[in-house]
Protein backbone atom coordinates (compact mmCIF):
# COMPACT_ATOMS: atom_id res chain seq x y z
CA UNK A 1 0.00 0.00 0.00
CA UNK A 2 2.78 2.60 0.60
CA UNK A 3 4.51 2.07 -2.89
CA UNK A 4 1.36 2.56 -4.19
CA UNK A 5 1.17 5.97 -2.53
CA UNK A 6 4.74 6.82 -3.14
CA UNK A 7 4.01 6.13 -6.82
CA UNK A 8 0.96 8.37 -6.87
CA UNK A 9 2.51 10.70 -4.76
CA UNK A 10 5.35 10.88 -7.43
CA UNK A 11 3.27 10.70 -10.35
CA UNK A 12 1.34 13.60 -8.71
CA UNK A 13 4.54 15.67 -8.59
CA UNK A 14 5.03 15.23 -12.12
CA UNK A 15 2.02 16.76 -13.41
CA UNK A 16 2.22 19.76 -11.34
CA UNK A 17 5.97 20.44 -12.64
CA UNK A 18 4.65 19.75 -16.01
CA UNK A 19 1.25 21.79 -15.42
CA UNK A 20 4.07 24.76 -13.89
CA UNK A 21 6.02 24.77 -16.62
CA UNK A 22 4.01 24.87 -19.14
CA UNK A 23 1.89 28.13 -17.63
CA UNK A 24 5.66 29.59 -16.76
CA UNK A 25 6.64 29.70 -20.56
CA UNK A 26 2.48 30.80 -21.93
CA UNK A 27 2.89 33.69 -19.39
CA UNK A 28 6.84 34.59 -20.42
CA UNK A 29 5.63 34.58 -23.87
CA UNK A 30 3.00 36.80 -23.15
CA UNK A 31 4.66 39.57 -20.96
CA UNK A 32 8.23 39.56 -23.51
CA UNK A 33 7.39 41.71 -26.72
CA UNK A 34 8.58 40.27 -30.16
CA UNK A 35 9.53 42.52 -32.81
CA UNK A 36 7.02 41.87 -35.76
CA UNK A 37 8.97 40.23 -38.91
CA UNK A 38 10.59 43.52 -41.25
CA UNK A 39 7.96 44.13 -43.94
CA UNK A 40 10.21 43.98 -47.50
CA UNK A 41 8.25 47.19 -48.59
CA UNK A 42 9.58 50.46 -50.80
CA UNK A 43 9.90 52.76 -47.71
CA UNK A 44 12.12 55.98 -47.14
CA UNK A 45 14.62 55.82 -44.28
CA UNK A 46 16.94 58.85 -45.13
CA UNK A 47 16.69 62.16 -47.20
CA UNK A 48 18.53 64.72 -47.80
CA UNK A 49 17.60 68.56 -49.63
CA UNK A 50 20.05 70.42 -52.11
CA UNK A 51 22.43 66.92 -52.22
CA UNK A 52 25.53 66.81 -54.44
CA UNK A 53 27.36 63.38 -55.28
CA UNK A 54 30.61 63.59 -56.78
CA UNK A 55 32.69 60.11 -58.32
CA UNK A 56 36.33 60.82 -58.79
CA UNK A 57 38.94 58.65 -60.65
CA UNK A 58 42.23 56.87 -59.43
CA UNK A 59 43.96 60.46 -59.49
CA UNK A 60 41.17 62.19 -57.65
CA UNK A 61 40.13 63.98 -60.38
CA UNK A 62 36.05 64.37 -60.19
CA UNK A 63 34.72 62.79 -63.57
CA UNK A 64 30.64 62.86 -62.40
CA UNK A 65 28.63 64.95 -60.57
CA UNK A 66 25.22 64.30 -59.61
CA UNK A 67 23.05 67.00 -58.00
CA UNK A 68 19.56 67.59 -57.36
CA UNK A 69 16.26 69.47 -55.44
CA UNK A 70 15.98 66.17 -52.55
CA UNK A 71 17.08 62.77 -52.49
CA UNK A 72 15.58 60.11 -50.58
CA UNK A 73 16.70 56.91 -49.97
CA UNK A 74 15.33 53.22 -50.04
CA UNK A 75 16.85 50.35 -47.85
CA UNK A 76 15.40 47.32 -49.57
CA UNK A 77 17.03 48.29 -53.00
CA UNK A 78 19.67 50.38 -52.56
CA UNK A 79 18.30 53.00 -53.94
CA UNK A 80 18.10 56.64 -54.51
CA UNK A 81 14.91 58.77 -55.73
CA UNK A 82 16.27 62.23 -56.94
CA UNK A 83 13.86 65.44 -58.11
CA UNK A 84 15.15 67.72 -60.71
CA UNK A 85 17.85 65.89 -61.34
CA UNK A 86 21.38 67.15 -62.90
CA UNK A 87 24.40 64.80 -63.82
CA UNK A 88 27.58 66.14 -65.34
CA UNK A 89 30.25 63.80 -67.17
CA UNK A 90 33.48 65.89 -66.54
CA UNK A 91 35.98 63.33 -67.91
CA UNK A 92 39.31 65.62 -69.07
CA UNK A 93 39.18 63.51 -72.37
CA UNK A 94 35.66 64.30 -73.67
CA UNK A 95 33.57 67.83 -73.64
CA UNK A 96 31.32 68.51 -70.53
CA UNK A 97 27.94 66.26 -70.49
CA UNK A 98 24.96 67.46 -68.86
CA UNK A 99 22.37 65.31 -68.53
CA UNK A 100 18.74 66.63 -66.91
CA UNK A 101 15.29 65.38 -66.11
CA UNK A 102 12.43 66.08 -64.31
CA UNK A 103 13.32 62.80 -61.90
CA UNK A 104 15.56 60.33 -61.81
CA UNK A 105 16.48 56.46 -59.71
CA UNK A 106 20.44 55.58 -58.98
CA UNK A 107 20.80 52.16 -58.92
CA UNK A 108 24.44 50.14 -57.85
CA UNK A 109 26.24 52.28 -56.17
CA UNK A 110 25.84 55.05 -58.50
CA UNK A 111 26.82 53.21 -61.30
CA UNK A 112 23.57 53.22 -63.30
CA UNK A 113 21.12 56.14 -63.36
CA UNK A 114 17.55 56.52 -64.93
CA UNK A 115 16.27 59.86 -65.66
CA UNK A 116 12.36 60.08 -66.02
CA UNK A 117 10.88 62.47 -67.68
CA UNK A 118 11.42 65.08 -70.52
CA UNK A 119 15.54 63.43 -70.21
CA UNK A 120 17.90 65.36 -72.20
CA UNK A 121 21.33 64.65 -72.56
CA UNK A 122 23.62 67.48 -74.18
CA UNK A 123 27.26 67.28 -75.35
CA UNK A 124 29.19 70.27 -75.81
CA UNK A 125 30.69 70.74 -78.85
CA UNK A 126 34.74 71.32 -79.51
CA UNK A 127 36.35 72.46 -82.01
CA UNK A 128 35.80 69.55 -84.21
CA UNK A 129 32.48 69.01 -83.65
CA UNK A 130 29.33 70.85 -82.60
CA UNK A 131 26.66 70.09 -79.85
CA UNK A 132 25.15 67.11 -79.83
CA UNK A 133 21.29 66.93 -78.24
CA UNK A 134 20.13 63.46 -77.41
CA UNK A 135 16.61 63.32 -75.57
CA UNK A 136 14.19 61.10 -74.74
CA UNK A 137 11.16 60.22 -71.91
CA UNK A 138 13.40 58.05 -69.91
CA UNK A 139 17.25 57.67 -70.47
CA UNK A 140 19.49 55.57 -68.76
CA UNK A 141 23.16 56.21 -67.67
CA UNK A 142 25.96 53.70 -67.13
CA UNK A 143 28.44 55.79 -65.39
CA UNK A 144 31.34 53.29 -66.44
CA UNK A 145 31.08 52.63 -69.39
CA UNK A 146 29.86 56.36 -70.51
CA UNK A 147 27.01 54.88 -72.19
CA UNK A 148 23.40 56.37 -72.27
CA UNK A 149 20.54 54.24 -73.83
CA UNK A 150 17.13 54.72 -74.05
CA UNK A 151 14.23 51.84 -75.23
CA UNK A 152 11.75 54.54 -76.06
CA UNK A 153 11.20 56.56 -79.05
CA UNK A 154 14.40 59.18 -78.86
CA UNK A 155 15.76 62.00 -80.93
CA UNK A 156 19.34 63.32 -81.51
CA UNK A 157 20.00 67.06 -82.88
CA UNK A 158 23.34 67.58 -84.01
CA UNK A 159 23.62 70.79 -85.47
CA UNK A 160 21.15 71.18 -88.61
CA UNK A 161 21.16 67.16 -88.25
CA UNK A 162 18.47 65.06 -87.20
CA UNK A 163 18.36 61.24 -85.83
CA UNK A 164 14.82 59.72 -84.72
CA UNK A 165 14.44 56.20 -83.70
CA UNK A 166 13.42 53.46 -80.99
CA UNK A 167 15.12 52.69 -79.14
CA UNK A 168 18.29 53.95 -79.36
CA UNK A 169 22.35 53.92 -77.55
CA UNK A 170 24.69 56.46 -77.73
CA UNK A 171 28.70 55.99 -76.58
CA UNK A 172 29.94 59.04 -75.57
CA UNK A 173 33.99 58.42 -75.54
CA UNK A 174 33.15 57.26 -79.18
CA UNK A 175 30.57 59.53 -80.43
CA UNK A 176 28.66 56.70 -81.52
CA UNK A 177 24.80 56.27 -81.81
CA UNK A 178 23.13 52.99 -82.44
CA UNK A 179 19.08 52.73 -83.53
CA UNK A 180 17.79 49.30 -82.83
CA UNK A 181 14.59 49.97 -84.64
CA UNK A 182 12.63 52.27 -86.74
CA UNK A 183 14.68 55.29 -87.71
CA UNK A 184 14.70 58.48 -89.74
CA UNK A 185 17.42 60.51 -90.75
CA UNK A 186 17.98 63.68 -91.42
CA UNK A 187 21.60 65.23 -92.50
CA UNK A 188 22.15 68.90 -93.21
CA UNK A 189 24.47 69.53 -95.90
CA UNK A 190 26.90 71.73 -93.44
CA UNK A 191 27.07 69.10 -91.20
CA UNK A 192 28.23 66.21 -93.44
CA UNK A 193 32.03 67.19 -92.78
CA UNK A 194 31.84 66.07 -88.55
CA UNK A 195 28.71 63.67 -89.72
CA UNK A 196 29.61 60.23 -90.45
CA UNK A 197 26.35 57.83 -90.46
CA UNK A 198 26.99 54.07 -92.01
CA UNK A 199 24.26 51.17 -91.36
CA UNK A 200 24.75 48.16 -89.13
CA UNK A 201 22.74 44.62 -90.31
CA UNK A 202 19.84 43.55 -88.19
CA UNK A 203 20.83 46.42 -85.54
CA UNK A 204 19.63 49.73 -86.94
CA UNK A 205 21.45 52.22 -87.91
CA UNK A 206 24.31 54.08 -86.34
CA UNK A 207 26.72 57.10 -86.98
CA UNK A 208 28.86 59.60 -85.36
CA UNK A 209 27.06 62.61 -84.89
Amino acid sequence: MKEKFSIFFTFAILIILVMGTWWAAEYAERAVEIDPPSKNTHEMDNWAVNPVILRTNMLGQVITRLEGDRMEHFPDDDSYDVDAPRAFSLRPENPLTVGTAKAATIYDEGDRIIMKGDAVLLRLGDVNHQPLNFRSDIITILVKEDISYTDLPGIAINGRSRLNGIGMLYNNATREIDVFKSSDMDIAPKDRKDSQVGAKPAAGKTGKP
